[in-house]
């Protein structure tokens, strides 16, 4: 399964080509430099000898996949969709892992961005079009737990978005030892999910949790076998 990261270059984009990459998959990580991407890519190979990976300019990232998980910064979240849209084949689906944090312009880290649409996904979403599967999902998971290949990820992943999207994104958490999907329902729902990064920010420095970092657990459900987005 041909993996995209777009933003994959550093934090969590690249925890996630990391944990990919150790997985076997064929990854491809995206940057808006092919420079800067294929240096990314070198580095994923040092740490994991053998591992198949690449590092393009975004658009052609988005050619190469399959699934596409989108980690940019949320303030150029919207013109990287707008440069990969072209790009997206029929069957490709797309999963947004951005958080519109406050301190991407200045403000804290346990503050939230307004935005006009409800959430990072419904913005991309909006310039995307509904022909194209989006999830939206992977917020309380901190980019050094990733990074640390030698630590499980000891936390439900909470996924929301179109059932073909979820679907796919319930094989990028098999590539985290010790993870669990939760399927949350549709993509209007990462309007709940987004702000549950800046709540962990906040209870990591609160309780000095340091790497992996604070996770969540949902409890007393029997099984996660429906996929469905109701």
């Amino acid at each position: 399964m041909p993996t995209g990261i777009v933003g994959g270059t550093a934090g969590f984009g690249f925890g996630l080509a990391l944990r990919a990459a150790k997985f076997g998959e064929d990854v491809w990580i995206g940057s808006r430099t092919k420079e800067k991407a294929e240096a990314a890519a070198k580095s994923v190979i040092e740490r994991v000898p053998g591992a198949k990976v690449n590092g393009a300019e975004n658009a052609e990232v988005t050619a190469m996949s399959t699934i596409v998980l989108v980690t940019v910064p949320f303030p150029g979240a919207a013109d990287t969709y707008k440069a990969i849209a072209p790009n997206i084949k029929e069957g490709v689906v797309v999963i947004d892992c951005i958080v519109p944090l406050a301190s991407e312009v200045g403000g804290k880290p346990t503050r939230m961005l307004g935005v006009w649409e409800g959430s990072a996904a419904q913005q991309a979403r909006g310039i995307l079009g509904r022909k194209v599967p989006m999830a939206s999902g992977f917020h309380t998971i901190m980019a050094a737990a990733l990074e640390d290949l030698d630590a499980d990820i000891n936390t439900d992943v909470l996924i929301c978005g179109d059932s073909e999207a979820k679907e796919r994104a319930q094989l990028v958490v098999e590539m985290l030892p010790g993870a669990r999907m939760v399927d949350c329902g549709p993509l209007e729902n990462a309007r709940i999910l987004e702000p549950l990064t800046a709540l962990i920010i906040g209870l990591n420095r609160r309780y000095k949790v340091h790497k992996p970092g604070a996770g969540i657990k949902i409890t007393g459900i029997p099984g996660f076998d429906s996929l469905d987005d109701g």
